[in-house]
């Protein structure tokens, strides 16, 4: 069982790698309702060729920016991730859970290696580049400050040294264009 938590500030594209995973699984994925009610899945579980455990990301993924976002209270995103790696192979995004360590990251140390903090490596510049398209597109005219985006990025890039050298958890790029293949060699070798 392998535990991925996919991270990156706003804009670095974890929601579309995270639906491009799902539009490899063969059948399309099956929504799984529970604690986020009947409207909203508190997972999807993946079959995906050459990988044997089912994969099960975690929230819902109906609106523009899915994921352990949409998962609240927090606490909740601790138990679901209990509740699916006993079961197969879980990946999660959001930036709520890219910006911190704490409970989850103690979580996944229980993991060890089959455990992996998988960083994008889509630059600021390409983040804020992306934020502001998802404006456009929705045709969000207010002034856009940077700043929280930036601060989010700068935290994000600023925890993987102290993860690297602390050797808890496994510690990976993943490159925007590539990140599906990469996730999916992660988890056929997954024990």
């Amino acid at each position: 069982m392998m535990l991925i938590s996919i991270r990156g500030t706003n804009g670095s594209g974890k929601t579309t790698l995270v639906r491009k995973l799902m539009e490899r699984s063969k059948p399309a994925p099956k929504p799984i309702y529970g604690v986020l009610g009947p409207r909203n899945s508190e997972a999807l579980e993946l079959t995906l060729k050459g990988v044997k455990k089912p994969v099960y990301v975690l929230g819902s993924y109906h609106v523009a920016s899915g994921g352990c976002d949409q998962i609240q209270p927090y606490d909740l995103i601790l138990d679901l991730l209990e509740k699916y790696s006993a079961k197969g192979h879980v990946v999660f995004e959001g930036v709520i859970v890219s910006s911190s360590y704490g409970r989850v990251g103690a979580l996944m140390e229980k993991h060890g290696q089959q455990a992996v903090m998988a960083f994008l490596t889509t630059s600021l510049e390409d983040c804020l580049k992306n934020v502001q398209k998802r404006r456009d597109l929705r045709a969000d005219t207010r002034v856009y400050d940077p700043s929280n985006t930036i601060s989010k990025f700068t935290s994000i890039m600023r925890s993987k040294p102290k993860m690297l050298e602390e050797k808890k958890v496994r510690v990976e790029d993943l490159d925007p264009d590539k990140g599906v293949e990469q996730v999916i060699s992660w988890l056929k070798e997954a024990a």
